[in-house]
């Protein structure tokens, strides 16, 4: 199998995996319509492909005139999509869509007055006398890819190195280097049709340039390709981690809420997304924590973190063991006691990311559950405050 049918069945399957965007914003439609046309452009490179064209349409070529303007217009998608994510405003929409189009009509218009026998300008061994309509269609074409690489690879290289999420800054940086490689293809290939125009090309020179081109075209496309494919990966990514964290949070949210009812929010979720489930538990794990450390002094917070190492937790594990414990032990005095007077225990998720946070929580959620020494503690510690509570004067 050789690199145009394995390059044309990976650009398929990622159009077809984001035709569904298609009805979604410019962004996403631009990105789809870049890759549908760059996927079937690549197709034509196959040589039977091409040969089945040119003979249903009896033109010598054809393929290759189609190739290169779904390539055009796969340029022009890219550049769209890179104008909608990093200015939204838009910028030249009408001149760029005036330029597409002329570009599409010279290319086209040179290509029909090219001679059928020299429509390919580099195949110098099957016509030795290259067409300047032929060079002209070829340089049209290589001039916008070149155009469009070019405002490709400034724009997400500045918005990479303002881009604060690495999976952004990663996917930004992938899509400069792609549009920087498809600036040197457009250079290279700009200077083999020189050549190729003067005549100085040799059978050696146009094998030569043809696999430098092929090496760059792919390159080029490669890291576009998965540029643009990192933010919903990311995203996909994502949806996962909060689909799996959900569970991992129930211990922790159950124990609390049973302790506290009254933060749980009285409107039933139904079938509300992960995303808002999460939040909302995450909401009610918070707001349940701060009405429990009211019932325990900080002094319990320390002690919780001395069980935690005389236990032999590691040092990343403490914490989160000392917070289940403590919680557990407010959770078990809460509805015997009355507030404690003084200073209180601090969470340890203040001042975290909502990430940090989240990881965070299932930590403390699966020390709740599962750890006899957090169960230990919390039982010995609540009898002890509920036996010290009966000994105060009433």
């Amino acid at each position: 199998m050789n690199h145009q049918i394995i390059l044309a069945i990976t650009l398929w399957a990622v159009a077809l995996w984001r035709a569904p965007s298609l009805r979604h914003s410019r962004k996403q439609r631009a990105i789809s319509l870049a890759f549908l046309s760059l996927a079937a452009a690549m197709t034509l490179e196959v040589p039977a492909v091409s040969t089945r064209i040119d003979s249903l349409t009896g033109v010598d070529s054809t393929g290759y005139l189609l190739k290169h303007m779904l390539g055009l217009v796969s340029a022009a998608a890219v550049l769209e999509f890179v104008i909608a994510v990093v200015r939204p405003r838009g910028f030249l929409q009408r001149s760029r869509r005036v330029l597409e189009a002329a570009c599409l009509v010279l290319m086209a218009t040179a290509f029909g007055l090219a001679p059928d026998d020299a429509r390919v300008p580099d195949d110098i061994i099957v016509a030795h006398d290259s067409s300047g309509w032929a060079l002209l269609h070829v340089a049209v074409f290589t001039l916008y890819i070149g155009s469009a690489m070019t405002v490709t690879a400034i724009l997400f290289v500045h918005a990479a190195r303002h881009a604060h999420d690495r999976w952004i800054r990663a996917g930004h940086s992938l899509l400069g280097l792609g549009g920087s490689i498809g600036i040197l293809y457009a250079l290279q290939r700009l200077v083999h049709l020189a050549h190729v125009a003067v005549g100085y090309a040799t059978v050696a020179d146009v094998q030569r340039a043809e696999t430098v081109s092929t090496i760059l075209k792919v390159a080029a496309i490669a890291a576009i390709t998965t540029g643009s494919c990192l933010s919903p990966i990311s995203i996909a990514a994502t949806a996962l981690r909060q689909r799996r964290a959900l569970p991992r949070l129930n211990p922790l949210w159950r124990g609390l809420t049973d302790a506290v009812p009254s933060v749980v929010l009285p409107i039933s979720a139904g079938q509300a997304r992960t995303r808002l489930l999460l939040h909302r538990r995450l909401v009610e794990i918070s707001d349940a924590t701060l009405t429990l450390r009211e019932y325990v002094p900080a002094d319990l917070q320390h002690r919780a973190f001395d069980m935690a190492k005389n236990a032999g937790y590691p040092p990343r594990a403490r914490s989160a063991v000392a917070e289940a414990a403590w919680l557990k032990t407010a959770a078990l005095i809460a509805t015997t006691s009355s507030p404690y007077k003084g200073e209180h225990p601090r969470s340890g998720s203040d001042g975290l990311s909502p990430a940090a946070e989240l990881r965070w929580t299932c930590q403390v959620s699966a020390a709740y559950d599962r750890c006899r020494s957090v169960a230990a503690f919390a039982r010995a510690e609540a009898a002890r405050i509920q036996e010290q509570n009966r000994k105060q004067p009433v």
